[in-house]
């Protein structure tokens, strides 16, 4: 979740799956320095090196590496290219050049131009992972129903999805979306669960004195419709959605105290910092404006 996020993953991997590519310092440039690159709230030290961005490898690796590599053979333009693993153990990936939506937003970002874009993208980025199958050996490391005390989730698995298309993590170019990063979250999810958890940041779900700024006075229910059109969302799947949003807030407040308590790091932080009174004031809010946002979903 940053400026120039890549994905996150594991050194080990199996015989059976793709080898990674290892890289050596002498194959860049001497005036190639490493710069840290700032903005994530899980993500600790990931660096630009030339155009590449550098990370550790977390377990979930093998898999997002593997997806990565597919999204490449199928022509998905918005996604870093997966390229190795240098001396120290990082994965290397390309660094897409732009600038994330900002730290307060920028007005630019908030655009409705840049909303149906992104949707656009996402449905791009959906059609061509349904159907996408791991290689052997390799495995994602979190599945919807492995989250404890959380709610059985509404449906199976029908796409792999990004999971976390905040503005921090999407590339502007001249105030328009041209790339996705930090795809550590990424796995096999339920396409209107991926779209919730877009719209949770970009509609906002959430209450006006939680927003950014620039989403302050933000309609929610007519920027869900912009998206929703812009996706190509039918009237059943409009009122699916809704009911899917109302079950991840109630996964995301177990989903988030589970990695503050077996990962720290970040999550930690978050949590302490009151992330998971956050995400209840959200699902407060969501509750109390959902009958106008099915207005605005359905009219």
């Amino acid at each position: 979740m940053g400026l120039q996020r890549s994905v996150v993953g594991h050194e080990h991997r199996c015989a059976e799956g793709p080898q990674p590519r290892f890289y050596s310092d002498a194959m860049l440039a001497d005036h190639d320095d490493e710069v840290p690159l700032f903005g994530g709230d899980v993500s600790d030290g990931v660096v630009r090196r030339g155009d590449t961005v550098r990370r550790a490898l977390t377990p979930n690796s093998p898999a997002v590496h593997a997806y990565l590599r597919h999204l490449e053979q199928a022509g998905f333009p918005h996604s870093p290219r997966f390229l190795g693993i240098d001396h120290q153990g990082r994965e290397i990936v390309t660094y897409i050049d732009g600038e994330m939506g900002g730290r307060p937003l920028n007005s630019w970002a908030v655009t409705d131009t840049a909303l149906t874009e992104i949707a656009v993208i996402q449905r791009h980025l959906h059609q061509l992972s349904a159907g996408f199958t791991l290689p052997d050996g390799v495995e994602w490391t979190e599945g919807l129903g492995s989250v404890p005390d959380a709610p059985a989730p509404p449906g199976e698995p029908d796409v792999v999805g990004h999971n976390d298309i905040t503005f921090e993590n999407v590339i502007f170019r001249d105030g328009r979306p041209v790339g996705i990063v930090d795809f550590d979250l990424a796995g096999p999810t339920l396409r209107l669960l991926d779209i919730a958890t877009t719209l949770r940041y970009w509609a906002p779900m959430s209450p006006p004195q939680d927003r950014d700024p620039a989403l302050h006075n933000a309609d929610a229910g007519h920027r869900a419709r912009l998206f929703a059109d812009a996706y190509g969302l039918d009237a059943t799947e409009r009122a699916d959605l809704l009911d899917v949003t109302d079950w991840r807030f109630e996964r995301a407040w177990h989903a988030m105290r589970h990695r503050a308590e077996t990962i720290g790091g970040g999550w930690a932080r978050m949590w302490n910092d009151g992330a998971g009174d956050l995400i209840k004031r959200s699902h407060a809010w969501f509750k109390e404006h959902r009958l106008a946002i099915t207005d605005a979903l359905t009219r």
